[in-house]
């Protein structure tokens, strides 16, 4: 079996209009994390069946965003096995709004969709620690003003952020980051940008 590369970038309109899915976005997601594994380790870990998946995973597998790696025999039966091209997959915005810009768009209400839901399960949760020195919930919005020279330091405290939930698999808990930063009212020129 051929090991996935650590990085994949998207920028076709098929893997873009792939991930317009929530239900895709969060499979690749935890593809991406848990290496090679089957539907039902996949299922196990999402807390789905395993035949709510296959559609999503064809269609994946179609797109260039996953790869059917074989089979292991699991009883009698072989069982198929899948992994993400990649660990890492960013998308290239700039050719992706050239390519697709309302699948682009759609790409990220469904991570913000992904996000909204898994804090509305969360909150139910009476196990889910919403306080103190182990908080696992926390939502956060803030508008500010930031001129041109404050953005680097702003993006790599998202991609710090990002990275410090991409481990590989094995111990501690499964959790979900979303992070979204955009300006607001670009008509209107700060006189400080």
């Amino acid at each position: 079996m051929a090991k996935s590369n650590s990085l994949h970038v998207v920028a076709s309109k098929k893997q873009l209009t792939a991930l317009t899915s929530a239900s895709r976005q969060e499979i690749l997601d935890v593809l991406a994390q848990m290496g090679t594994v089957s539907v039902a380790e996949l299922a196990a870990t999402l807390g789905r069946p395993s035949d709510a998946l296959y559609y999503h995973l064809r269609i994946l597998v179609r797109a260039g965003l996953v790869q059917n790696v074989g089979n292991r025999k699991a009883g009698r039966r072989p069982e198929a096995l899948f992994r993400a091209v990649a660990r890492d997959l960013r998308i290239d915005y700039d050719l992706a709004r050239r390519k697709d810009e309302k699948a682009l768009a759609a790409v990220a209400a469904s991570m913000l969709r992904l996000g909204i839901r898994d804090f509305r399960r969360a909150i139910r949760s009476r196990a889910v620690v919403v306080s103190g020195e182990y908080r696992e919930l926390w939502a956060a919005r803030k508008t500010g003003w930031l001129k041109k020279k404050d953005l680097p330091e702003i993006l790599e405290s998202m991609e710090r952020l990002s990275q410090s939930v991409a481990r590989p698999s094995g111990s501690g808990q499964l959790y979900g980051i979303t992070i979204l930063l955009t300006p607001l009212n670009r008509r209107r020129k700060s006189k400080n940008s």
